[in-house]
């Protein structure tokens, strides 16, 4: 299995039309909250279905999100610059955001499996490494018409 340290968006507010997007300038009334999500991989099956479909069933067979909802209000006090200027690639138009940030979250993965009196540290991480933040995601996930 395959791990990925993410973070999940919960959204909501006032439904949007079939096709329309969200815009920078509304997309902060959306955030309900965050959690930290993790999307398993079957890497065997992965490379198996590579050629000539493309992941598929190895990518979504199971995705798993922390306890708790961390709500966006609270995390506002980390407002942090991001650690990389955002110009390669220059956003497009739409994903241009005037106040571009970063939370400034630590992330670690811990594992602990069978046989070992304490967890193992594979992955130390920090929100603020975001090349695209959390408001540019989602923005961007609408320009397909989702809503």
């Amino acid at each position: 299995l395959d791990f990925e340290l993410e973070m999940g968006v919960f959204v909501g507010g006032p439904p949007t039309s079939p096709g329309s997007t969200i815009t920078m300038e509304e997309v902060e009334d959306r955030i309900f909250g965050l959690v930290v999500m993790n999307d398993w991989s079957a890497r065997d099956i992965q490379a198996w279905e590579y050629v000539p479909l493309g992941p598929f069933g190895a990518k979504n067979f199971a995705t798993s999100i922390s306890p708790w909802v961390v709500p966006y209000e609270a995390l506002l006090p980390f407002r942090t610059p991001p650690v990389s200027p955002q110009d390669d690639p220059c956003p497009l138009p739409y994903l241009q955001d005037p106040n571009y940030d970063a939370f400034d979250v630590d992330l670690t993965v811990t594992i602990q499996g069978q046989g070992m009196s304490e967890a193992a540290v594979v992955s130390k991480s920090n929100m603020k490494n975001l090349y695209w933040n959390i408001r540019q995601q989602l923005v961007h996930h609408t320009v397909t018409g989702c809503s």
